[in-house]
């Protein structure tokens, strides 16, 4: 069982990360990309979990195109150097990035008018690995 004084330090530091999280995503959103934190072992069961994804049938593949590569595809490439900046600013390096192999059937869960998730189009989605947490970013369209 944890003690109060660990427990208040567990507590302050998810405050900070979700503050952190909450700037990037504030910036991010100025160029229609989301950004969310999931835990860093079962980041995908949250994302399922979060937007009540029903087919869970996807595969993870580590990004060829790193971070920036990725954002790039992801965000932009008129704009993913900002966010780019941000990230690195306050959460470090992703230790890996994480891509779907196919996110075809994900997208149509998430879009709308039925879907949950921050668009009404979505484009591309990728996950950032730290060691404590993961980044997902999602982009799209609300036009």
């Amino acid at each position: 069982m944890m003690d109060r004084g660990k427990k208040g330090i567990v507590c302050r530091i998810m405050e900070d990360l979700d503050s952190r999280v909450k700037q990037l995503n504030e910036l991010s959103m100025v160029y229609e990309t989301s950004v969310c934190m999931f835990s860093a072992k079962d980041y995908l069961v949250e994302l399922f979990d979060f937007y009540e994804i029903k087919n869970r049938d996807l595969k993870l593949i580590e990004s060829p195109d790193g971070f920036r590569g990725t954002l790039c595809e992801v965000s932009g490439s008129d704009v993913w150097q900002t966010i780019a900046e941000k990230t690195v600013e306050l959460f470090g390096e992703p230790k890996r990035v994480m891509i779907f192999e196919d996110d075809t059937s994900l997208r149509g869960e998430l879009e709308g008018p039925y879907g949950l998730g921050p668009f009404f189009f979505i484009f591309d989605i990728m996950f950032c690995e730290n060691e404590y947490y993961t980044l997902c970013f999602i982009s799209g369209s609300n036009n």
